[in-house]
């Protein structure tokens, strides 16, 4: 009869390797500089978050790093409690910066849980998912961020319809992991790397598998409704006359939940004690008809792009015109429930045409205000007339509007290219923009993909002077003769150039020999006509 092995718990030291903060160096100004780039408006939001969670991860890279070598301090966490109206990007904040910095991301929704936890899982169950979105790296997992939204739904004094089976119980849960507790993670049986025979007892023995809160930050938000009267409430007792004053200026809104102090959140319906773990406040304000406008026309709005992925699966190009964001923006801002209201309009406006257009002879639509005020108007009169110049009039005016929108949007980021010294020449702004439309992709990330070239030709000339001990500079025009090529043919650059240069290399020395030259400037026409090239140079 065969016996069942015993296991021998065993915890796995997790404590061995902190390398992957050692080298974290990312400054709060850096981070905002990031979110400027994705998310319009909520300057003091960016500002408190952005400083809290660089502030945070510094602490861990410097409390690491004094392990041992003294008396190590109680490591208190930077957990944000952020509140503000649905739609105002608070998720999609964190999430932005979780992938800036690289340390796992995982959402909650604090109504889906209970004190004793809902059916097959409870709270501690957001901890575990950190270690598999870190794809079973425990180090990296320890070092994540939970974001739990709807957080006002678990306080006590919320309006629920059925048992309170959310309130709280849920907080009292939540607060051993806002600071720190182990928290097994549950491996399934076969997964058998997890088992180790011992060598003195023949045995098997399962290792555990914990996960440390300690350095997990939290992240909570909800919409918050009612909060304001009671921070109004109070205000008033303080006799704060100028809120009166304000009041009465009906064009004046005051936002209420600026001035919100751990009190209010606890006449609220939270826990002193819960609320004691969020030391750290951020408010995001509503958002206002202008900066709806301003997100769609941010090159790298996701909204817009999945939109213009849609119709890129029929091969049809969609553009937008200015006033087509601006009148989207118009009706978004009636709906009043933030920017998830753009992405229901694009819908409802362009479904028609995303079901229609791939059965006629379209591949680009424009989007203007006269398709937005009447998509079905319009949709008739294409259909009925497909051959008419308006509608390339209108795609052709639409990318003009475009192309705009990216030179302003690169224009604002010269300073942060500076760095590199990439200069944004017209034949790169070209470059940038066709990749940008053609793989209807970022605007960031086709701008890394063009920067990424570039560094790669700095790279060749300093790979071309090791080899032949000579120093050579590509002129702007020749880099962007360079980027145009590659781009077309698929090459690399270190291919290309060699392929070029390879032509001009013997040349290049006896021009070095004659004229004593440190370094050779090689210009566009080196790439065209090569003998040329030498001729003139000659006689420079």
């Amino acid at each position: 009869m065969l016996k069942t092995p015993k296991y021998k718990i065993e915890k796995i030291d997790s404590s061995k390797s902190y390398k992957s903060f050692y080298d974290f160096n990312l400054k709060p100004a850096e981070l905002e500089a990031y979110l400027d780039e994705y998310i319009v408006g909520q300057r003091e939001a960016k500002t408190i978050i952005a400083t809290k969670i660089c502030t945070h991860f510094h602490k861990i890279k410097n409390f690491l790093l004094k392990q041992g070598k003294e008396d190590a301090t109680e490591f208190i966490k930077n957990n944000i409690f952020i509140i503000g109206p649905t739609g105002v990007g608070k998720t999609y904040m964190i999430k932005l910066i979780a992938k800036k910095i690289g340390v796992p991301f995982v959402k909650g929704d604090a109504t889906k849980f209970s004190e004793t936890g809902y059916v097959g899982g409870d709270i501690e169950d957001l901890i575990r998912d950190l270690y598999w979105e870190a794809n079973g790296d425990l180090e990296k997992a320890q070092f994540g961020i939970i974001f739990l939204d709807e957080i006002d739904k678990i306080a006590s004094s919320g309006e629920t319809i059925g048992p309170d089976i959310s309130r709280t119980g849920v907080q009292r849960a939540l607060l051993k992991p806002l600071e720190e507790t182990e928290v097994e993670i549950k491996i399934p049986q076969e997964n058998y790397s997890l088992f180790e025979v011992s060598e003195s007892q023949g045995k098997l023995k399962r290792k555990k598998v914990t996960l440390n809160t300690k350095y997990v930050l939290f992240i909570v938000s909800g919409a918050f409704q009612g909060l304001e009267e009671i921070i109004k409430k109070r205000m008033k007792k303080q006799s704060m006359g100028f809120i009166s004053e304000i009041e009465n200026k009906e064009e004046i809104k005051i936002n209420y939940f600026k001035f919100v102090i751990p009190e209010d959140l606890v006449n609220y319906g939270f826990e002193r004690e819960f609320v004691g773990r969020f030391p750290v406040i951020a408010v995001f304000e509503p958002l206002t008809e202008d900066e709806l406008y301003e997100i769609l026309s941010n090159p790298n709005d996701p909204v817009v792009i999945n939109k213009k992925r849609d119709f890129k699966v029929y091969e049809i190009d969609l553009a937008f015109t200015d006033e087509a964001f601006r009148e989207i923006a118009k009706m978004a801002y009636k709906e009043n429930t933030g920017a998830r209201a753009l992405a229901r309009i694009l819908e409802r406006i362009l479904i028609p045409f995303e079901r229609t257009l791939p059965s006629l002879s379209f591949n680009f639509l424009g989007v203007t205000k006269e398709i937005v005020e009447d998509p079905y108007k319009v949709l008739l009169a294409m259909s009925e007339s497909p051959y008419n110049p308006k509608w390339k009039e209108n795609y052709y005016k639409a990318l003009e509007d475009e192309k705009r929108r990216v030179k302003n949007y690169l224009s604002r980021r010269e300073k942060l290219l500076s760095e590199d010294k990439l200069e944004i020449t017209p034949k790169r702004l070209e470059l940038i923009f066709k990749l940008y439309k053609e793989k209807d992709i970022e605007l960031n990330k086709a701008l890394e993909e063009i920067l990424s070239l570039w560094r790669q030709i700095k790279s060749y000339e300093m790979a071309f002077e090791r080899k032949n001990f000579l120093k050579i500079i590509f002129t702007e025009d020749a880099v962007d003769n360079i980027l145009e090529a590659v781009i077309k043919k698929n090459w690399g650059v270190f291919t290309y150039c060699e392929n070029i240069m390879s032509k001009l290399e013997y040349s290049l020395n006896y021009l070095k020999e004659i004229r004593d030259k440190e370094v050779i400037y090689i210009n566009s026409l080196a790439f065209r006509d090569p003998e040329k090239f030498i001729e003139e140079y000659l006689l420079i």
